[in-house]
């Protein structure tokens, strides 16, 4: 199989490098949504056969497979598996319901190596990441700050509200917890979201 060459090179080669680029991105979001892998069992000799290129062309952009998914997130190929907002009329209690969820679906050994994973990973390539996180949408497009949107719409919750940054607030303080001394207290996950509400709620 031909390589493809780097980007850095001629002309000729950017559409080809381009297009290679984008298929392993596109390929690493089939392989961990559509094909039943977990993150550990992700390699990039799959994300290579997936994407139809050579393992070498990954290595040419990426250091290991957790650079890969962190930019196929940042970009936008990848979409975090939050659980939806319930809907029973009572905001405070849906959202006390989705923290209960996020907490037994998230707070797993399996979801604790990935996120360490694309930890490293965004600080070992900072540089090349700072463009991407700058333009993401992973708090913007959440259930949670769509949720807050349309309650704020409804007159219920502040005009003035930054919907991403109240779904941040609550959703923020669970990724650190994650990372560092694992699964918290209900109630102090309970906590996070009366927080952000007596915030938002409409004066």
């Amino acid at each position: 199989m031909t390589e493809d060459v780097p980007i850095a090179e001629t002309r000729r080669g950017r559409p080809r490098s381009a297009a290679a680029h984008q298929a392993v991105l596109a390929a690493t979001a089939r392989l961990l949504t559509c094909g039943d892998l977990e993150y550990d069992d992700l390699t990039v000799e799959g994300i290579a056969a997936e994407a139809g290129v050579g393992k070498q062309t990954i290595y040419r952009w990426w250091p290991q497979k957790a650079a890969v998914v962190l930019e196929a997130l940042l970009t936008g190929h990848l979409q975090l598996d939050f659980a939806q907002v319930p809907d029973t009329g009572d905001l405070r209690a849906d959202l006390h319901t989705w923290v209960d969820q996020t907490l037994d679906e998230a707070f797993t050994e399996g979801y604790r190596s990935m996120a360490r994973s694309l930890i490293s990973a965004l600080l070992a390539g900072a540089a090349h990441t700072e463009g991407f996180q700058a333009v993401t949408r992973i708090w913007e497009d959440s259930p949670v700050a769509d949720r807050l949107r349309q309650e704020r719409e409804a007159g219920h919750l502040r005009a003035d509200l930054d919907a991403s940054s109240a779904a941040a607030a609550i959703a923020s303080p669970l990724v650190l917890r994650l990372l560092t001394s694992g699964r918290p207290e209900a109630a102090w996950a309970h906590a996070l979201v009366d927080t952000a509400l007596d915030g938002a709620r409409a004066r």
